[in-house]
């Protein structure tokens, strides 16, 4: 009798099953310690291994892998480059504390210097002056006659000097000072919170204020720019400025078209190979695949965010060349170890033995990293169930551990201890055995590994739905799309899923409304392991 073991690191779980032939004998699974493929996450296999055979009182006299490709599945904040706008230029697009109603153009006025009369000025407040010197240099202006209609502040002070002085006016925090002074002009506005500009998205308008006639095409860059404000600040310059690029704008490497913008791209359905770097600040590494999705776009697209200039992004990125290239295995599992062709081929082999599966049925494996598709041919992009996670977690700015388990389907918001309301409006009472801290009223909860986790206690449990369902449509469906394609799939097929994602009952309905895809459902590996293990039983079967 010979017993093998299959041992699939993943990105996120490690899963081994033992066989003998094809019958599987022993299977368990833990968390990837490390990155996949490193010296960690095979000592931790091989713990787990022995944990697993001490068990069960057998030992596998060999050990089959595929070579380990690890992705690296993360959130990055990135700013939109401003359009050229010539010597008009857009200083401000607060999000900060900024206060006031209106809007006001003047020329700018250094509160460290004399006040000039009979201007209307924008008092620039440096970062050397506290607000409370601002305060009382301002109030002297205002009692000697000034004619101060607008405050721009370094600091995020807007409100502080704001309380302080005895005059109602637009102020605004969080501004570059330098180029303000610079300006022989400058236009602020203010709006209430909740609203957005006015003036400066109307063309004329503006035109009118700033006392320009010549840029017609700066306004209406300057006017789409700003519509979902609440604050903007513009300078009218003497000369035009450089065209300005943002510090930590993220750049994407297509093969053929060279280093371009990702927000260029992002939109688009990436083709698998055709970007191959990703560059946030530092060289670009090579990547055999990258897919991003804008979160922020995602929510605004459902209602759910206002558009802003400062967006996240959801990014994986697979790594061109094996990690367990350089490590010697047969040491670290102190047995004979084969590495076989690739994960794909294996995971289709373990998705094959589902009861009742179509012959010819597609395989899409959906791990922790990955999504892989086996037709005719194997496919493997970037962008699975890691990334969505990263993308709730800053969503709702929770742990990646928690947003693992928040992720998986509905919750209800807490009206009281024993009172709990749906995402579909319905409300369920429950028993004092249920544990709900008081201190949890008016926030979410989802079930976790011991007990309830809160969060998103400034949403609706219908509004965390469609945000929830709709990540994972951009994450994951949008993904499954790209891929299909990509493999030449060009009529309806039907489709065995598996993976850890499969389990997911929001995401299978999604799938199914795929149009290349036809009848689907989760594989159920070797009739007994489920919609896990996949890779891990098939890695046994190649040697068959």
């Amino acid at each position: 009798m010979t017993f093998l073991a299959g041992v699939d690191i993943g990105n996120s779980t490690t899963e081994i099953v033992i066989c003998d032939g094809a019958t599987p004998v022993a299977w368990d699974r833990r968390p990837t310690r490390g990155a996949k493929g490193s010296i960690a996450s095979v000592q931790a296999a091989q713990a787990l291994l022995r944990s697993i055979e001490r068990e069960h009182n057998i030992t596998a006299d060999r050990v089959i892998v595929a070579p380990w490709h690890p992705v690296q599945s993360d959130t990055a904040t990135v700013h939109e480059t401003p359009p050229n706008t010539g010597r008009l230029a857009i200083l401000d697009c607060a999000s900060h504390s900024v206060t006031g109603d209106g809007f006001a153009v003047g020329i700018p006025w250094d509160i460290r210097t004399t006040v000039p009369t009979n201007r209307a000025l924008i008092a620039v407040v440096p970062i050397s002056v506290t607000f409370k010197e601002a305060a009382a240099i301002l109030n002297d202006a205002f009692d000697g006659g000034a004619n101060v209609v607008g405050i721009v502040v370094e600091r995020d002070e807007a409100v502080l000097i704001s309380a302080r002085i005895n005059r109602a006016v637009p102020v605004v925090d969080h501004v570059d000072i330098v180029a303000a002074l610079q300006a022989e002009r400058l236009f602020i506005e203010v709006r209430p919170v909740g609203t957005s500009v006015t003036t400066a998205t109307d063309v004329w308008a503006l035109t009118a204020q700033l006392e320009v006639s010549d840029e017609s095409e700066s306004m209406s860059l300057i006017s789409r720019w700003v519509r979902d404000e609440r604050a903007v600040v513009i300078a009218v310059n003497a000369h035009a400025s450089p065209s300005a690029q943002s510090p930590d704008i993220a750049l994407i490497h297509h093969a053929s078209r060279g280093w371009l913008e990702l927000f260029d791209v992002v939109e688009s359905i990436f083709g698998i190979g055709e970007y191959n770097q990703l560059n946030l600040g530092a060289e670009g590494t090579e990547l055999n695949d990258v897919w991003a999705v804008d979160i922020s776009s995602a929510l605004m697209q459902r209602g759910l965010r206002l558009r802003s200039h400062t967006r996240t992004l959801a990014l994986a990125s697979l790594a061109a060349s094996p990690s367990n290239s350089t490590i010697n295995l047969e040491e670290v599992f102190g047995r004979p170890v084969t590495v076989t062709h690739s994960e794909a081929h294996a995971a289709a082999l373990g998705a094959r033995t589902t009861p009742g599966a179509s012959s010819n049925a597609l395989v899409i494996d959906i791990g922790g990293g990955t999504i892989d598709l086996i037709s005719e041919s194997t496919a493997s992009v970037a962008g699975a169930g890691d990334m969505l996670t990263a993308a709730i977690a800053h969503v709702l700015d929770v742990p990646r551990g928690a947003a693992d388990w928040i992720k998986r389907g509905p919750a209800m918001r807490v009206e009281a201890p024993t009172v709990v309301l749906t995402e579909t409006r319905g409300k369920s009472f429950v028993g004092d055995d249920a544990n709900i801290p008081a201190t949890l009223t008016g926030s979410l909860i989802a079930e976790g590994p011991s007990g309830y986790l809160p969060f998103g206690s400034d949403l609706a449990p219908a509004e965390w739905r469609i945000m929830r369902q709709g990540l994972k449509s951009s994450v994951l469906a949008a993904n499954v799309t790209r891929l299909l394609a990509a493999s030449g799939v060009t009529e309806p097929a039907d489709v065995i899923v598996v993976g850890g994602p499969a389990a997911d009952d929001e995401l299978i309905p999604q799938l199914a409304q795929l149009p290349l895809i036809a009848g689907i459902g989760r594989g159920n590996v070797a009739g007994t392991l489920g919609h896990r293990f996949s890779v891990a039983y098939g890695l046994t079967q190649t040697q068959n």
